[in-house]
């Protein structure tokens, strides 16, 4: 890496610390009052309890931390914050969530969700303007540019990436897989596969940074993306009135946008600082 690497990634973090800095900051005491009307369980407890997924496990002591897979946590966090309370994110189905909700055990849930996802009995899913899917990371170089070229290839990818999972599978290629994206990445860039899979509007991010310009080829494995969705009890309307009108809110000033810059700046730099060989064939 050189120092105009390093200083492009400095100054992407500076931009994504002046964007956010623009962004509405929510532990005002005003702001506090609404757990009390929307989330009066999670008021009780003092404690936002959402169900996603995939929760990463805490990193061990003196360990590397790692920036994780998708932007789930970053949205919990923004949420909880405007309700002036910590959040608690709970690993279970979307099946499970349904559950969950309707005995108070959580108090809402986020998942990224086809299309043709099943209704869950007795939720109401409120859609964000997030929505994603599986795109390459590949060298410029490459003579891989339709997904027929993937058969027999090995493709590097998060563990949690469910849905870039199934679309290299079904291509024919062999995944290899890693605990966070950082590691998937620096294994793409050391030669270890022929290309990575990264969410599509984070790879937009990421191939921003000049380090990353010679790996900015590309495939697009599906052409039905999946929406990042919250889901709240059906038989609470005001509380799907009032997510609604937050996410309306984060739309207008760029949430996502910001998310999606700062996540790229954090994966950037722990691959810069992870990875222990020259880019394979620079």
């Amino acid at each position: 890496m050189t120092t105009h690497i390093l200083r492009s990634i400095v100054a992407g973090l500076a931009l994504v610390l002046a964007s956010s800095a623009a962004l509405p900051q929510a532990a005002t005491a005003a702001q506090g009052g609404e757990a009390h009307t929307m989330f009066p369980h999670a008021a009780a407890r003092g404690q936002l309890r959402v169900g996603v997924i995939h929760v990463t496990p805490p990193a061990a002591p003196g360990s590397k931390v790692r920036t994780e897979d998708r932007l789930d946590t970053p949205a919990v966090n923004a949420l909880a914050g405007t309700l002036a309370l910590p959040a608690r994110t709970v690993q279970m189905t979307p099946d499970e969530a349904a559950v969950a909700l309707n005995n108070g055990s959580i108090d809402l849930a986020l998942y990224s969700l086809p299309a043709a996802a099943p209704v869950l009995p007795g939720v109401t899913a409120i859609p964000t303007s997030y929505r994603t899917w599986p795109q390459a990371v590949i060298r410029s170089d490459t003579p891989i540019h339709l997904a027929k070229d993937l058969q027999g290839r090995r493709v590097c990818i998060a563990k949690t990436a469910g849905h870039a999972a199934h679309a290299a599978t079904a291509a024919g290629a062999t995944l290899l897989s890693f605990a966070v994206p950082s590691d998937a990445l620096v294994a793409v860039r050391e030669g270890r596969c022929d290309l990575g899979l990264i969410d599509q509007t984070v790879w937009q991010d990421l191939m921003t940074f000049p380090e990353w310009r010679k790996f900015s080829a590309t495939l697009q494995l599906s052409e039905q993306p999946r929406t990042l969705t919250w889901l709240v009890p059906a038989a609470n309307t005001r509380q799907a009135d009032w997510l609604r009108a937050q996410m309306q809110r984060w739309d207008r000033k760029g949430q996502w946008a910001a998310f999606s810059k700062k996540w790229a700046t954090d994966v950037a730099f722990d691959v810069y600082l992870d990875q222990e060989v020259p880019d394979c064939h620079s």
